[in-house]
């Protein structure tokens, strides 16, 4: 199994914690699509839409390799993700697996653009992440 690297799950982590800190959401399932709904409405400018679907659709199936949570969670135009609030989830196995589908994603950003540029453009997304790495 392919694991994201290291700098792509803690800037992952960093993103989550963020978004986490923006509210927006009233559970923890909504975590993972506020953050892919963010990213598909910033990152579709340069990428463009049919781009970033097609990036968050990886990211599950790769995440879905390590967590069996993610065994319904399916990836749909705009950034959704279907299945994230099943019945039963447990909540800490829930947030490791949306945080690695956010790790994914940015791993594949990163494999095809390189890491500064890739780091970049999500931290412009969550300009709070640039304080964290920081320290």
């Amino acid at each position: 199994m392919i694991e994201p690297r290291p700098s792509a799950t803690r800037f992952a982590k960093a993103v989550a914690r963020a978004e986490r800190a923006r509210g927006g959401g009233a559970h923890e399932s909504d975590l993972a699509q506020r953050i892919m709904k963010r990213m598909h409405s910033d990152l579709g400018k340069v990428l463009g839409a049919a781009g970033v679907d097609v990036l968050i659709a990886r990211s599950v199936v790769l995440a879905r390799r390590g967590h069996p949570v993610l065994g319904n969670v399916t990836a749909g135009p705009g950034g959704a993700l279907a299945g994230l609030d099943a019945p039963g989830l447990p909540p800490a196995a829930l947030q490791e697996a949306e945080v690695l589908i956010v790790a994914h994603f940015i791993e594949l950003l990163v494999s095809l653009i390189g890491e500064d540029l890739a780091m970049g453009l999500v931290g412009n997304i969550w300009p709070e992440t640039a304080e964290e790495e920081e320290r």
